[in-house]
């Protein structure tokens, strides 16, 4: 068990102390809403934020949105195999249903599984990425626990006109990919349409042989988006949003026939994902900004069997379906040039329809939420607070406190507290033969310190934060039943630098975890408790490339912390050509040494990496 020390503390503030002499990290200058739900700069922002911008995906070339966010600190992730296969995101060290996801703004996620599915999120139709850690429940309420992200989803350009654009890859595995993007309008009106579709033979899931297993577990996706704004006038505008992605995947598991069909284990999920918007900003005062939008999204899932009855081949399954419909006002009041007052409500109805009997198949939750920010000269602060009326488990008040103090000027120590609010999820209160109906909310207090620089050469940052969850829902594989735990402690220290040198950008950040049960002071399984990233890059002429190293420690994979998960690392690689503005080449090439790796073990045994990966693809953006 790794333990956060004062000396650990004191080793990260000197080694973010040598980047003083790194050139300025663009990072500084990008705006941000995520995290106060207004816009502000990452510099002015008193919460820890990592961004990916377009340019950061075109340069890191990232197969799937896991690849991508598993970049960032904090951040780690478990897949049960290859490409589609069940992912659980953790940030921080906080459960997968713990970190609210958004897609513009619109909460995004299954109801019965309490997470998002990730597999359908391709980063081909993303423009930028914001995750915001820590508790944010003091303005999203339920699921932010642990944080929040982001997806903004791809802007292709800003002219007057109509621009097209193609994209075409072929991969190992069998891999294959065609994106296809139209954009156009006016001073007035804009719009952004594109459709992906891709393939994969894939690998085999699972490291069983035995029976059927053995086979390659494939996967394909398609995906749509569409977005447009409308400026009315001056002081009114309009924004929609409509995305769909369908994915279909193989996997490894048990199977078991019934007295009428043998089933032939060959079993395969579906699963789509559906995010529709429409938001209206409207400028009613010079210092007063009202949003209205009204948004829905479903996450429908279908797990499916072939199986083989006297000769004939069908299929059969069970199939999970959500319905988020959520609908806000917010208030923005600019008192002065120093205060910022915001005021809004929300309204969540969750829907569950499944062929299996929940007992429960809806639930209704209002909020009402409030904020002051104030620029106080060398002193910033941040103050909010929301209270979440629940239909079934009733009133949760959750509040948050920011204070950043300018000691010097390249250098900002901040202070936050944040408390946090987590509803069971339906599969944790009445999945058949599973849930647990008398399970109650998590809750959560968040305190962490973090200390940045913003030098003329560079930028850096050290973060300590202690996490308690009260009352921790988690899976128990020897029950194969969810747990209520007395709680949990997250204990961490994040570290990320940049630099600039012989012209080449780097990036750095390391996460060193210390995540317990506190009732057996066991860790919480799959936690690694030490992780890293280095990123490098650089452009010149008509060339890009860059290259990455990834590190995560070792981890238990069960409760009692008797079976170890290894630790490991990957080097990824890309490289592209310009030929001219209409025409450039990319080669991804990832696990570079065919690293082998276990993240998650189940009854098959260990779940399997997918290896070495190439993707070499051209895009087309005609004049």
């Amino acid at each position: 068990m790794n333990k956060i020390t004062l000396s650990a503390l004191c080793s990260a503030i000197t080694l973010a102390a040598t980047s003083l002499s790194a050139q300025t990290h663009n990072e500084m200058e990008t705006t941000i809403v995520t995290a106060t739900r207004t816009e502000q700069s990452i510099a002015d922002s008193l919460a820890p934020v990592t961004v990916f911008e377009r340019a950061d995906i075109e340069r890191i070339q990232p197969v799937d949105l896991q690849e991508l966010l598993s970049r960032a600190v904090g951040v780690s992730f478990v897949r049960n195999g290859g490409r589609g296969a069940n992912t659980s995101l953790f940030l921080r060290g906080n459960q997968s249903n713990h970190t609210l996801v958004l897609i513009d703004g619109v909460r995004i996620g299954s109801a019965t599984l309490g997470s998002p599915s990730l597999t359908n999120l391709p980063p081909e139709l993303i423009e930028r990425v914001e995750i915001v850690r820590g508790s944010r429940s003091s303005l999203y309420g339920s699921e932010a626990i642990g944080g929040v992200v982001n997806i903004i989803t791809r802007k292709y350009h800003d002219t007057d006109g109509v621009k097209p654009m193609l994209q075409l890859g072929i991969g190992t595995q069998g891999s294959s990919k065609a994106l296809a993007a139209v954009s156009g309008g006016n001073n007035q009106t804009q719009f952004n349409l594109s459709a992906l579709q891709e393939n994969t033979d894939g690998i085999d899931n699972s490291e069983s042989k035995s029976g059927v297993h053995g086979d390659k577990d494939g996967f394909e996706q398609t995906a749509f988006n569409l977005t447009a704004s409308h400026k009315i006038n001056e002081r009114a505008s309009l924004f929609a949003l409509y995305q769909n992605s369908r994915s279909e995947s193989d996997y490894d598991t048990n199977c078991y026939g019934t007295p009428f069909a043998v089933y032939s284990c060959s079993p395969y999920s579906v699963s789509e994902v559906n995010v529709a918007n429409i938001r209206g900003e409207f400028q009613l005062l010079q210092n007063w900004l009202l949003t209205l939008s009204a948004g829905e999204s479903k996450d429908q899932s279908q797990i499916k069997h072939h199986y083989i009855e006297s000769g004939a081949v069908g299929v059969s399954g069970d199939n999970f379906d959500t319905t988020r419909k959520i609908y806000s006002l917010q208030n923005d009041w600019l008192l002065s040039d120093s205060h910022v007052l915001t005021v809004g409500f929300e309204r969540l109805l969750d829907e569950v329809d499944s062929n299996l009997n929940y007992g429960e198949d809806s639930r209704a939750n209002k909020a009402v939420f409030a904020q002051w920010q104030a620029d106080l000269g060398i002193v910033d602060l941040a103050i909010g607070g929301r209270n979440d009326d629940n239909e079934q488990f009733g009133h949760y008040d959750t509040r948050n406190i920011s204070v950043g103090v300018q000691v010097a000027q390249p250098i900002k120590i901040i202070a936050s507290y944040g408390e946090g609010f987590n509803a069971p999820t339906f599969n944790d209160l009445y999945y058949p033969f599973y849930g647990v109906a008398t399970l109650a909310p998590e809750t959560s207090v968040n305190r962490e310190l973090e200390l940045r620089g913003d030098h003329t050469r560079g930028a850096w940052s050290v973060s300590y934060f202690h996490n308690d969850v009260d009352q921790l829902i988690q899976y128990n594989p020897a029950t194969f039943g969810p747990d209520q735990i007395k709680g949990a402690e997250l204990k961490g220290l994040e570290l990320s630098a940049s630099t600039s040198l012989y012209q080449w950008n780097i990036e750095a950040n390391a996460t060193l975890l210390d995540a317990t049960d506190t009732s057996t002071n066991k860790d919480l399984r799959r936690r690694a408790s030490k992780q890293f990233n280095i990123d490098a890059d650089r452009q010149w002429q008509h060339w890009g490339t860059s290259a990455s190293l990834r590190f995560v420690g070792n981890r238990y994979e069960d409760t009692n912390n008797t079976d170890e998960l290894g630790s490991y690392a990957l080097v990824d690689s890309a490289v592209s050509y310009r030929f001219n503005e209409q025409l450039k080449l990319n080669l991804a090439l990832k696990n570079i040494f065919d690293r082998e790796y276990v993240t998650a073990r189940g009854s098959l045994g260990d779940y399997q990496p997918i290896g070495r990966e190439a993707m070499l693809s051209i895009t087309y953006t005609p004049k």
